[in-house]
């Protein structure tokens, strides 16, 4: 058994930039829910869920349970963000334009062209000064948050040596690993397209290691595995003995890292080890700082979910549905 994290299941209240730029979209449905003078519908709350579920959930049909489930974190985020504005407000929290326009042209990067942003723009019934605004919003929460709910550090070594030792004794220890695989087919392929197939599988894998995509992105992307689109790439576990091309590239590596690219009965492929499970500390060090990474995210979702809470008792907040009234809402007992 590897280490496990047990999720404490805080909702995730960050101010995403998926969720404010999906805020451009207008609705006239009525309001359910209103931050003192502010409105929010329930059109507004459901696109957004929506949204979020088909992101997460990548195609797959969103059962009620899972629909209601989302518009409350989506509820939590949109008051969250109300509160939070109208305390930059009281405290005349100000941000100066040349990073507003500079977050602008960032944004509009993502874009393919000028007309095609300036499309969205119009689609979502807003306007640049209006999209400025927004974005000035952004910054100006994100000041405020940093003061009062800073982002956690980096675990330390010393951290991670003191979760082994409380947690070592629960693992299993035997020559098994796990971890995840792009496969380009060589399959009637001439040299010079299996070199260039080598070529992309070290680009890659550099983009994975400079974190400009995840592996399973990747994997889901680019390899020619069947199932690799569902699973991102992951392999079942395994023993990995002998003399075969993946078993040698897995040895020179330590969990968390990529192979060099190697050729199979599959054709060349590249693996990325998330698990060996030897007992070993420095094979779960890697495993260890993401739990602790993930715990220290949680701590902070509550520290930022009481922080609103206490918002919620300075400005008025109202729940007019109850459909739209999550348990334990923030400035619900207002």
């Amino acid at each position: 058994m590897s280490l496990k994290l047990i999720s404490r299941g805080v909702a995730a209240l960050l101010l995403t930039a998926g969720i404010a730029s999906a805020q451009l979209m207008n609705t006239k449905s009525l309001d359910v829910i209103r931050v003192e003078k502010t409105g929010i519908s329930a059109g507004k709350i459901d696109s957004l869920a929506k949204m979020l579920g088909e992101q997460q959930l990548r195609g797959k049909k969103i059962d009620d349970q899972t629909m209601t489930q989302l518009r409350y974190a989506v509820i939590d985020n949109l008051v969250g963000q109300e509160l939070i504005k109208l305390e930059c407000k009281k405290q005349g929290i100000k941000v100066p334009a040349a990073k507003v326009d500079s977050l602008t042209t960032l944004f509009k990067k993502q874009f393919p062209s000028e007309d095609a942003f300036q499309k969205e723009l119009k689609k979502s019934n807003t306007t640049m000064a209006q999209f400025k605004e927004k974005i000035e919003d952004q910054l100006k929460s994100e000041i405020i948050l940093e003061k009062k709910v800073p982002y956690p550090k980096d675990p330390t070594e010393k951290q991670k040596e003191a979760f082994w030792e409380l947690n070592k004794t629960k693992v299993a220890v035997n020559d098994s690993v796990s971890g995840a695989r792009i496969v380009i087919s060589t399959k009637g392929k001439s040299a010079q397209e299996i070199s260039d197939a080598k070529d992309m599988l070290k680009g890659l894998a550099a983009q994975v290691r400079s974190k400009k995509a995840t592996f399973a992105q990747l994997a889901a992307m680019y390899s020619d595995d069947q199932t690799a689109k569902k699973t991102g790439g992951v392999v079942p576990k395994f023993v990995a003995k002998g003399n075969d091309a993946l078993a040698k590239a897995i040895a020179k590596i330590k969990v968390g890292e990529i192979t060099d690219v190697y050729t199979d009965k599959d054709g060349v492929a590249i693996f990325m080890l998330t698990e060996r499970n030897d007992g070993k500390y420095e094979s779960y060090k890697h495993q260890i700082d993401y739990i602790l990474r993930v715990q220290a995210e949680q701590d902070r979702q509550a520290q930022l979910k009481a922080y609103l809470d206490q918002l919620g008792k300075t400005y008025k907040v109202q729940y007019l549905d109850a459909k739209y009234t999550p348990p334990q809402a923030i400035g619900g007992n207002n």
